[in-house]
């Protein structure tokens, strides 16, 4: 379930609406259904935004992209969204039915976010008719032509946005209505990096078109400029990427790449930059052997055996067996499943079985390279994940830094003398990075930190102290955390 983070706007804690009926299965009444599901039942908006449940596909099916439009979008800005629906109905949103709730966010989003007109207030009229009650389409029917009176006459609030002399406290809590985010997030960025820097990543997360990155196949024969030929003949804007090899392209849109099959074609995958830029600052080279130690979905390890030309070994373990199975799978279709075996289990519990083994069974067990891009809190992909910055809470920073720490300290056992030990997150928290890494070295005093180097990844993504790290605001990046985040808050180590 979202949490809201307002004092005022609690989770509704009434039961589900009743189930839909074929007669209810608008585009609108599509939303409504992944709406709930996402507020009851804990659904990921990434995986229910624009897939209808079966019976209702056909007749939603011309209007998926808005289904997915509407869906994400009154997601992202449920907070703000509440502000409005508090204002002009004079009383808490937890008051309001959950799905009474749902129909209003997605009106006051149409009537005030898209602009609207006045007349499509009826749908949403008998949408809480036909699925709460009579009386709860008075109730919609009111508190939208009284939205209707006050945008008429200009009279409509908006959420104020705060002084620069305003106490951090209560700009935080301004900002994070305006912006429609957690207010315990907004407060830790403002005492990091003051209101304007803030602010501007507020807005990044917000933005409704991220960009996506893709990395064309290795081995097929369409090449980079040829893909971006063909992608932009089919509409789709296409740019290399200006801060990977050739090989990586940016696009505006992810639904138009799928509708047109290049995924399925194989002439592209789906890869963020962030993701890449880790890659390069691991730098795989031919008959290394090589270890991603939490690798699944399997990205990073298909893009780290294509640059390994066909020689070496590559280990992909994670917990998840059945992720590790579409890694497999993945690995035939694109020409590196010769390099990448996986392992299923816990790196810690890799660890602790091969200082068990005899010294003799312990090198196949060490690798040139190891990576850990870590579990994280992901607060650097919150433009592309817009449900992530209502299912975090602040006390889950604690508890992931301790298992990040568990898994560096489990690392560290594996890497080769003279190797190297490459540490990344799609997180922007300091518990997760400077932090996490200087607690590292301070308890693995045979590592030390190297600069990452300028002919692996950009400079200007290199921070003072060496660690290659985006900003999403600062670099135009939605993704290590992902995107924005800090998205790529990763140190380079050398043993």
């Amino acid at each position: 379930m979202s949490q809201r983070h307002n004092k005022n706007i609690q989770a509704p804690a009434t039961k589900p609406c009743k189930a839909f009926k074929k007669s209810n299965s608008s585009s609108r009444g599509i939303v409504i259904q992944q709406l709930l599901r996402i507020e009851t039942e804990g659904a990921f908006a990434g995986l229910v935004a624009g897939s209808p449940i079966a019976d209702d596909l056909d007749s939603a099916s011309r209007d998926s992209r808005q289904v997915t439009f509407s869906v994400s979008n009154v997601v992202r800005w449920q907070r703000r969204l509440d502000f409005f629906i508090t204002h002009l109905t004079g009383k808490a949103c937890s008051s309001l039915e959950t799905t009474t709730h749902a129909i209003l966010r997605l009106a006051v989003h149409e009537l005030v976010f898209q602009k609207l007109p006045a007349h499509a207030i009826s749908e949403h009229v008998n949408l809480a008719k036909a699925l709460v009650r009579p009386a709860a389409g008075n109730l919609v029917n009111a508190v939208l032509r009284r939205l209707i009176r006050e945008q008429e006459a200009g009279i409509l609030p908006e959420p104020p946005l705060p002084s620069a002399d305003t106490p951090l406290e209560q700009a935080a809590d301004m900002m994070a209505m305006a912006t429609s985010h957690p207010t315990w997030m907004v407060q830790r960025w403002l005492q990091r990096w003051g209101q304007k820097d803030t602010l501007a990543l507020l807005q990044h997360n917000n933005r409704s078109a991220p960009k996506y990155a893709i990395r064309v196949s290795p081995g097929r024969k369409l090449s980079a400029e040829q893909l971006v030929t063909e992608l932009q003949e089919s509409g789709l804007e296409a740019e290399p990427s200006q801060v990977l090899s050739d090989d990586f392209l940016v696009v505006n849109g992810l639904q138009h790449l799928i509708r047109q099959g290049f995924l399925e074609r194989g002439d592209c995958q789906v890869q963020d930059e962030a993701a890449g830029l880790v890659v390069a600052l691991l730098d795989p080279r031919p008959g290394e052997a090589i270890l991603d130690a939490c690798a699944a979905p399997g990205g990073k390890a298909l893009y780290a055996a294509s640059r390994m030309q066909g020689q070496g070994r590559l280990v992909a373990m994670d917990i998840n067996k059945r992720r590790l199975g579409a890694l497999r799978t993945a690995a035939a279709a694109q020409g590196v499943k010769g390099l990448i075996e996986t392992r299923t289990g816990d790196l810690s519990q890799y660890a602790e079985w091969v200082a068990q083994q005899p010294e003799a069974d312990k090198q196949q067990h060490q690798y040139d390279k190891v990576l850990v891009d870590a579990p994280c809190s992901g607060l650097g992909v919150l433009a592309k994940r817009v449900d992530l910055r209502w299912r975090r809470k602040t006390e889950e920073l604690s508890e992931l830094a301790a298992l990040q720490a568990r898994l560096l300290d489990a690392a560290a056992s594996m890497v080769k003398p003279g190797g190297l030990l490459v540490y990344s997150t799609c997180s922007i928290e300091p518990e997760e990075n400077a932090e996490q890494v200087a607690a590292f070295l301070a308890h693995h005093s045979e590592y030390q930190a190297e600069s990452a180097p300028a002919d692996l990844v950009p400079s200007r993504l290199v921070t003072a102290d060496g660690h290659l790290q985006t900003l999403p605001h600062l670099h135009d990046m939605d993704e290590a955390v992902d995107h924005l985040k800090l998205k790529l808050a990763q140190a380079y180590l050398s043993l």
